[in-house]
């Protein structure tokens, strides 16, 4: 029986189970190595995903809102010629207006920078942003001419800047579009990098799985072969003693 076995029956049982030692250590190391390298590239990219998801929903947020400041600005600018005539109402809704186009502003400025770290390509905020400041320049120059004893002069000023919340009503809304749309696009495109990756790693792990079969395969034919050859060696020993 002995001489069916392999190669191993010309190696001593020390080297074999050197061998041995050797291949299960080799397979440890790099199924360890492997399966560290995948949990820290794991956690970094779920960390990463979960930061830019956030970034992105906030960057969105944002858009909303300098959306919805903006309806308050334009809705602030008819309360001063609709209320105007009276002076504190004159003053509420003055400061009430410029509270909202400097929220609407800080909104679009902290959106530029999302967009930026995000690397999304939005220059309608930076285009926006002047618009929207030479909006605000155009509804104080249209107040020089309110005369808060006349209320007819209300209808002439509102003629004066009549249509001119269109055009930032518009790029405002078109960025809302542009950050969703965008955004969608790059939760898709983590979401193909991901399935991508997991079909890489579920590989990766039935080469080892069969590379750890083999191994314990290997062991086990070697341990039968060392059993096997105990007693020879046993044997060879006593020869040498009575020599």
């Amino acid at each position: 029986m002995r001489e069916m076995n392999t190669f191993f029956q010309d190696i001593s049982v020390r080297r074999r189970v050197i061998i041995n030692v050797g291949i299960f250590s080799v397979l440890i190391i790099v199924t360890g190595l492997f399966g560290l390298i995948a949990i820290v590239e794991t956690n970094h990219r779920f960390h990463k995903n979960i930061l830019e998801g956030q970034m992105m929903i906030k960057a969105v947020d944002d858009a909303r809102h300098a959306q919805v400041h903006f309806k308050k600005q334009v809705q602030e600018w008819k309360n001063i010629l609709l209320r105007g005539n009276d002076q504190k109402q004159y003053e509420h809704h003055f400061q009430a207006f410029e509270k909202e186009e400097l929220r609407v502003d800080e909104y679009l400025q902290s959106l530029e920078k999302k967009a930026d770290a995000l690397k999304f390509v939005v220059p309608q905020i930076s285009e926006a942003r002047k618009i929207h400041k030479h909006l605000g320049q155009k509804y104080r120059e249209a107040l020089n001419a309110y005369n808060r004893s006349d209320l007819k002069s209300a209808v002439a000023v509102d003629k004066i800047v009549q249509g001119i919340d269109r055009d930032p009503t518009d790029r405002i809304d078109e960025i809302v579009d542009v950050i969703k749309r965008q955004a969608d696009k790059r939760l898709s495109e983590t979401e193909v990098l991901a399935q991508t990756k997991l079909e890489a790693y579920q590989g990766l792990s039935f080469f080892l799985v069969f590379l750890v079969l083999a191994g314990i395969g290997f062991g086990i034919f070697s341990a039968y072969s060392i059993i096997n050859d105990l007693p020879s060696e046993e044997g060879k020993n006593d020869e040498s003693e009575n020599v």
